[in-house]
C-alpha cells in the first residue's frame, strides 16, 4: 500500500504581469478605493470601464496570446495578497508618437501601503519599458502626495507641468464683467479654428510638458465641431456647451469652453496664449460664470494650467479652491537605452 500525502500549495503572491482576461475586475475595484475623491469622477470612471471590459475575459485572454497589438494597447503589473489585487500599475502607448507611454493607475490598497509595494510594481515597469525602447514615460500624481512623488522621484521623474481644477459647491453670484478691450472680439468657434486653436494649445502648454503629451491636432478639430454624442446630450437636456474664442486683429488670444449641466457638475476650461495672460482672464472667465445664473444649482468645476497664476487667483476670488492639482512628471528613458542625441 502507497502512502500519499497531499500538499497544501500556497497561493501566489507577490509581483506578476497584468492578466487582461482576469484581473480587470479586481483593478477596477483598487481604483475605486485610490480615487474614491476625484473631484470629476475621472477614477470611478475608468474603473468602470474595466469593469466592462472584464466581461469580455475569453476575448482579451484571445487577443493577449495571439499579439495583434494588444499588449500595448493596454498592459502593467499587479501585486497580489491572499488571492486578490492589492497593486497596480497601468501602461499604455500614449498617442502615435513612437516611444511615449503613459503610467497610470498607481495605486495599493491601504493596508499594504507602507512595504514597498509601489516601489517593486513601478521598478518592474521600467524594466518593462527598457524592453520596448520606449523614449519617455509619463505620469500624473495628486501634488498632496509627497510620498508618491519622492518615490517617482527616486526613480529618476523630474516635473515637468501641472494641471488644476478648482471647485466651487454652488455658481457664484452675479460677477461684474468688464468690457472688452478695443480691437476684441469675442465670437463662437468656427469649423476652420482648428489649425489656430491647435497653435494656440502648443503656445499655451510649457515646453517640457509639451514634450511628453504634446498638443494634438485632431483633439482640436473636434472642438471646432458639435459630435453625436454632445448633439444627443444637448437634445435630451442634460448638458449645453458653450465655445468661444476672443480674438485681436484675427489672431486668436484664448479659447474658453462652458459646459452647462443639469445632473452632476458644471465645468469651464479656459487656455490663453502666454502673450495675452494678465489681459483677458477676467473679460473670459466673468461672462462665462455669470451664464450660470440660470442654470441648475450644482457644482462648478474650472481647469486651468498650473502656470496659470492670473486664472488660478480670479477663481480663488469668486470662492472657488483647489480641488485637485495634478503634477506631471517624466522620466527620459531613451538616454539609458544609449540613443540620446
Amino acid at each position: 500500500m502507497l502512502a500519499t500525502t497531499s500538499a497544501r500549495i500556497a497561493p501566489f503572491r507577490g509581483l506578476r504581469r497584468l492578466d487582461v482576461s482576469r484581473d480587470l475586475g479586481d483593478v477596477a475595484g483598487l481604483i475605486d478605493e485610490a480615487f474614491a475623491n476625484e473631484p470629476d469622477h475621472a477614477g470611478r470612471a475608468i474603473a468602470s470601464e474595466f469593469r466592462s471590459l472584464s466581461r469580455f475575459g475569453p476575448l482579451l485572454w484571445l487577443l493577449d496570446r495571439i499579439s495583434l497589438g494588444y499588449q500595448d494597447w493596454f498592459t502593467g503589473f499587479v501585486w497580489v495578497e491572499e488571492g486578490r489585487v492589492v497593486g497596480n500599475v497601468s501602461l499604455n502607448r500614449e498617442g502615435d508618437a513612437p516611444g511615449r507611454w503613459l503610467v497610470s493607475n498607481v495605486a495599493v490598497a491601504a493596508p499594504y501601503r507602507g512595504r514597498g509595494v509601489g516601489q517593486q510594481l513601478m521598478r518592474a515597469s521600467l524594466d518593462f519599458l527598457r524592453s520596448r525602447r520606449a523614449k519617455v514615460a509619463f505620469l500624473m500624481v495628486r501634488r498632496e502626495n509627497e510620498g508618491a512623488i519622492r518615490l517617482y522621484r527616486d526613480l529618476g521623474f523630474v516635473e515637468v507641468g501641472g494641471k488644476v481644477t478648482l471647485r466651487r459647491e454652488t455658481p457664484p453670484d452675479r460677477l461684474n464683467e468688464p468690457p472688452l478691450e478695443a480691437g476684441w472680439k469675442l465670437r463662437d468657434v468656427r469649423f476652420n479654428d482648428a489649425r489656430a486653436l491647435y497653435d494656440l494649445a502648443r503656445a499655451a502648454t510649457p515646453e517640457p510638458l509639451l514634450h511628453v503629451q504634446p498638443a494634438h491636432y485632431d483633439a482640436w478639430a473636434a472642438e471646432t465641431e458639435e459630435g453625436p454624442g454632445e448633439w444627443l446630450l444637448a437634445k435630451l437636456g442634460h448638458r449645453t456647451s458653450y465655445r468661444w474664442v476672443l480674438e485681436e486683429r484675427s489672431t486668436i488670444l484664448a479659447h474658453l469652453r462652458l459646459e452647462i449641466s443639469r445632473k452632476k457638475y458644471h465645468r469651464v476650461r479656459l487656455t490663453v496664449h502666454p502673450s495675452a495672460r494678465g489681459r483677458v482672464e477676467l473679460a473670459l472667465l466673468s461672462r462665462a460664470l455669470n451664464l450660470l445664473q440660470r442654470a441648475p444649482v450644482l457644482p462648478v468645476l474650472a481647469d486651468v494650467g498650473g502656470d496659470e497664476a492670473v486664472a488660478m487667483s480670479l477663481l480663488r476670488a469668486w470662492g472657488f479652491a483647489e480641488s485637485r492639482w495634478l503634477v506631471v512628471m517624466s522620466r527620459r528613458m531613451d538616454m539609458e537605452l544609449g540613443t540620446e542625441e
